[in-house]
């Protein structure tokens, strides 16, 4: 009789824990989606008038277009660092794609500020996803310094831009057989919580397509807007790409507990237009920065929402630790806000006012589209986007030209309503100095927190202490 109690209780016991276990909350899985260079307007349902990509457009429809959203950079490397640190460059100090003294050295008027690697002792996304019980696994593009699996990658299958070259196995730049990989990885870790990062090396340059992908959009009329048939055919090949991940998740059946979160870590290169958007890759102004964004979920991301609100990749970090449970790791200054509350419909608004970008560096680009002058695409510079407005200070015309006493003489300073002024073609810097002063004041404040070094003075008698008045230097 004893032993048919105990077995009883030990069945009512099992039974209960059962239950509580499956009222447990899973944690979702997380697949980023990381296009390399993929402008503003090039998706089909963002504008573009002959580029087609069909799977996005369709995410679009089942998910949320963010309207608004931002790389961390103006190109790769910055923009990796950033996002997968959840910090703004002053903190990591990856400035730059190889070298932060990229073009004529005789047309730099200062020392750029050193650009540094990410380093191993950063705590990253990938490591918090890990230590919270997530398989991670990367598949494509690091383009850090280090291994993927010195920064929280369980399975590394990471590869640098110089290992990717067209082969005859017809997989330009490898897209299929990273997207194989990725489903593999899925496959193995179904009934885990997992994060997938497969940040393709397309559409970068250089384009390549399959030959019938050529045939096809060389055959096809032109848009007045987009007409190059080998980066069309990048594009559709990379959109192939999502719409296999986007089935086998369907297949495996936990598309009720995935979100995919599609996005690009800059804007395009110039012979992409993305009008009318100022700027291309490797610029502050919007066609630099400003990137495509859609975000899936169905169980809790309402299909055919969208958001005006600005966010940035630095977000996904604490993002992902919000919809996962886990909390912000100790001693981790995190510079990103989860969009968690945006993505369910909670939200309408972050908390915080403003993104900063800061690049104390010199980058080639002679005669690029929509650049302040014809030597580079950019010069240093520190921004900040505060709502409909956006600031550009730039370091040379402050350290060498007389500081903010003259502010309103050396085009040290840009302001634009973007809301307004998408183009970013009318400088308001003089005709509204109210809204100037006040977001001047604001980037001070980030660069005195951040320790945002200014490029460096090339002889002491140039040098100006950040925003100091008066002292004029003689002319």
């Amino acid at each position: 009789m004893k032993r048919v109690i105990t077995l009883l209780l030990l069945s009512i016991c099992w039974s209960l824990t059962t239950f509580g276990a499956d009222k447990k909350p899973k944690k979702p899985n997380i697949i980023l989606f990381f296009v390399d260079d993929m402008g503003w307007k090039d998706p089909s349902f963002m504008g573009s008038d002959y580029h087609e990509t069909p799977n996005l457009d369709q995410m679009a429809k089942e998910g949320m277009v963010f309207y608004n959203a931002y790389s961390s950079g103006p190109n790769c490397a910055p923009s990796r660092a950033s996002m997968i640190s959840g910090q703004y460059t002053p903190r990591h100090g990856k400035i730059a794609v190889w070298d932060a003294k990229r073009g004529p050295e005789d047309k730099m008027r200062l020392e750029p500020v050193p650009d540094q690697e990410l380093s191993l002792d950063n705590y990253t996304m990938a490591e918090a996803l890990k230590d919270g019980g997530y398989v991670t696994g990367i598949f494509g593009k690091w383009h850090i310094a280090g291994e993927a699996s010195e920064q929280g990658f369980m399975v590394d299958q990471s590869t640098e831009p110089k290992e990717i070259k067209f082969k005859k196995t017809n997989d330009p730049k490898d897209i299929y057989k990273l997207t194989d990989e990725a489903c593999e990885f899925m496959e193995d870790n179904k009934d885990k919580p997992f994060f997938l990062y497969l940040p393709h090396h397309a559409v970068h340059a250089k384009w390549e397509a399959r030959q019938e992908m050529l045939d096809y959009f060389q055959a096809k009329e032109k848009g007045k807007l987009h007409n190059n048939p080998a980066y069309a055919g990048m594009v559709k090949h990379t959109d192939e790409s999502l719409g296999t991940i986007l089935k086998k998740v369907k297949e495996l059946g936990i598309d009720d507990n995935t979100i995919i979160i599609f996005t690009s870590d800059n804007g395009s290169l110039g012979k992409i237009h993305q009008d009318p958007l100022r700027g291309v890759k490797g610029m502050l102004y919007e066609g630099g920065i400003r990137v495509p964004m859609v975000v899936w979920y169905p169980p809790k991301v309402k299909a055919g929402s969208s958001s005006t609100v600005s966010v940035v990749n630095t977000d996904f970090y604490p993002t992902f630790l919000d919809m996962a449970g886990l909390k912000t790791p100790k001693n981790k200054i995190l510079d990103g806000e989860s969009l968690k509350g945006l993505f369910y419909g909670k939200a309408e608004t972050l908390k915080r006012s403003s993104i900063f970008y800061h690049y104390p560096n010199y980058l080639d680009g002679k005669n690029q589209r929509g650049g302040r002058d014809s030597y580079f695409r950019n010069r240093p510079v520190t921004v900040v986007i505060n709502g409909d407005w956006k600031l550009l200070f730039f370091h040379e015309e402050y350290i060498l030209d007389g500081g903010v006493d003259r502010i309103d003489e050396n085009n040290m300073v840009e302001l634009y309503n973007i809301k307004e002024d998408i183009s970013e073609s009318n400088n308001l810097a003089l005709k509204n100095k109210e809204v100037r002063d006040r977001l001047l004041k604001d980037l001070q404040q980030w660069m005195d927190k951040t320790n945002a070094r200014l490029a460096m003075k090339p002889s002491k008698e140039n040098y100006r202490p950040p925003f100091q008045r008066g002292k004029k230097k003689n002319h």
